[in-house]
């Protein structure tokens, strides 16, 4: 082999060995939470679930933390971290703040979501639009907390009495937004008005101008010609002044 071509192979066998060398020394700092100036990236996460158990107090949940980019490195607190529940959980959803307030201070939010088993409410068979609830049209069921909508019902007793805004299938869950009063004043239809309040109160009467549901507003036209304006009552009576 010639002197030139031997001394080559000989650098480039030197040079391979070096990376070889550097490369092991390195691995394991290049592993998430490895080097001990970072901060862990599951003490994080433990102090973001702490937190969020303790505030909703419910020992039963799942709950976890968003995952976290593992290349975030964040100094390493020399104290405990801070967590603070900074928009509490609704629907399964929250977030929660930690903090470091050692000589390196920095602040993360992580996103927890938390999954229980609660009770809805469904509709036990078919119900046409416009139909009055009653105790035997409805039924509870037990599911996953997640993907509800935020005004679901979870006790029979918040629909009995409210009308349905459109056709329902059986089986499905109820939400306030699918709910509204019934119909307590039609038009044209003879009613109380009552001014004042506690023991000082006047009633007249008067003729609804248009229909009313429980606590909406509704114009009536007084003996007298004038008209009022006032908020329907579950007596159906119609307070103004208001």
């Amino acid at each position: 082999m010639a002197p030139a071509l031997a001394a080559r192979r000989s650098r480039r066998e030197l040079l391979v060995g070096i990376l070889t060398l550097v490369a092991s020394a390195l691995t394991p700092y290049l592993c998430a939470g490895a080097d001990p100036q970072w901060q862990s990236i599951d003490e994080i996460k433990a102090a973001a679930v702490a937190a969020t158990r303790a505030s909703i107090n419910k020992p039963d949940a799942s709950v976890e933390a968003a995952a976290i980019d593992e290349r975030l490195r964040l100094v390493a607190c020399t104290g405990p971290l801070d967590a603070q529940v900074e928009r509490e959980v609704r629907n399964g959803q929250g977030t929660v703040a930690i903090a470091c307030t050692g000589t390196a201070p920095w602040r993360l939010f992580v996103r927890v979501r938390v999954v229980e088993q609660v009770s809805v409410v469904v509709a036990r068979h078919a119900l046409a639009a416009g139909a009055v609830l009653a105790a035997e049209d409805l039924e509870t069921h037990t599911q996953a907390s997640t993907s509800l909508p935020l005004d679901y019902l979870s006790d029979p007793a918040q629909a009995i009495g409210l009308t349905v805004r459109r056709t329902v299938p059986a089986g499905t869950l109820l939400a306030g937004a699918a709910l509204e009063s019934p119909e307590l004043i039609e038009r044209g239809a003879l009613v109380t008005l009552v001014a004042g309040s506690g023991s000082v109160r006047v009633k007249s009467e008067g003729v609804a101008l248009e229909g009313a549901r429980l606590k909406g507003r509704i114009r009536v036209k007084t003996t007298s010609g004038r008209i009022v304006e006032g908020v329907v009552e579950a007596s159906g009576e119609v307070k103004v002044g208001t």
